[in-house]
């Protein structure tokens, strides 16, 4: 990929992965990404990996001759998926080690990217205040380059509402289909956004991005904690006491969240900014069917 987001042979990889909408696996009963009219447009976008039950007819046998490889050629008008990717951009997410702001954009280009790579269309956004930065809508893999430069120039700063934000994106994001929203829900609360598209039929993975530093806190005696979106200051001394206290709130935090999502229709998956990219992409989000 374009850029330092997703480096090199993983693209290949990625490749091999598809975003899976619950609805169309309902709708049409297999595991099918798109539901389209093959062959009815004549401009011709981008090649993707066969996968089984692909019409034969949009096979390229040249391709398959020279490489042994099965590619199917794409059009302008086939009705595809549309996939959402969202980041959270409040300054809490520029924290940790490694880096959730950092780690957030390399998701996001991995999921964009498997989108592109396909039969998806893709778009994106960056959470900001009660408002939202857009990319796109793009398909193909031409379209990877801008994706990763849009990822690249996103600024972590302030105070994100993602209530307003994800209705402000409602307003301009056009046809509903699988989203992505990745934040580390430090903001009081995203319920409201979530129903929000939900109740316009968007398919909703939440992935609940924390640091290490957030999971499992090192004890270091007295020390003062500083929102990084409002500078307060809160002293503290964390103790082991304060510690077990602490990792209590988190899990019933995580089990909250997660029970609110699955009742309202969303999926939940908690994950750290030190997984390996490849565990959760290849291992996780398989589990969850929100890849395939």
């Amino acid at each position: 990929m374009a850029g330092t987001l997703v480096e090199g042979r993983f693209l290949e990889r990625l490749e091999r992965l598809a975003i899976v909408s619950r609805n169309r696996l309902m709708g049409h009963g297999k595991g099918d990404r798109r539901s389209i009219r093959r062959g009815t447009s004549i401009e011709f976008v981008d090649y993707r990996h066969y996968t089984p039950g692909d019409d034969p007819r949009q096979v390229d046998w040249n391709i398959f001759g020279r490489s042994g490889s099965l590619f199917v050629k794409m059009f302008e008008e086939e009705e595809v998926l549309t996939a959402h990717v969202l980041v959270d951009g409040s300054a809490s997410m520029d924290w940790g080690t490694p880096n959730k702001a950092s780690y957030g954009r390399q998701l996001a280009a991995a999921l964009g990217y498997i989108g592109l790579s396909g039969s998806s269309r893709v778009m994106g956004g960056v959470l900001t205040g009660d408002s939202v930065n857009t990319f796109g809508p793009a398909w193909g893999r031409r379209h990877t380059a801008s994706l990763v430069q849009f990822l690249d120039s996103a600024r972590f700063r302030g105070s994100t509402d993602l209530n307003n934000s994800l209705r402000s994106y409602l307003q301009r994001s056009g046809d509903p289909g699988v989203t992505f929203l990745i934040s580390d829900l430090l903001p009081p609360s995203f319920e409201i956004g979530l129903r929000a598209l939900l109740d316009r039929r968007y398919e909703v993975v939440v992935l609940h991005l924390l640091s290490p530093q957030e999971l499992r806190p090192p004890m270091t005696g007295d020390l003062n904690l500083i929102d990084r979106e409002t500078g307060e200051e809160i002293p503290i001394t964390l103790n082991q006491e304060a510690l077990d206290r602490y990792l209590k709130r988190l899990e019933e935090w995580s089990r909250e969240t997660e029970r609110m999502c699955i009742h309202l229709g969303a999926v939940y998956e908690r994950i750290s900014s030190a997984d390996r990219l490849e565990h959760v992409l290849f291992d996780r989000l398989r589990r969850r069917g929100a890849l395939r």
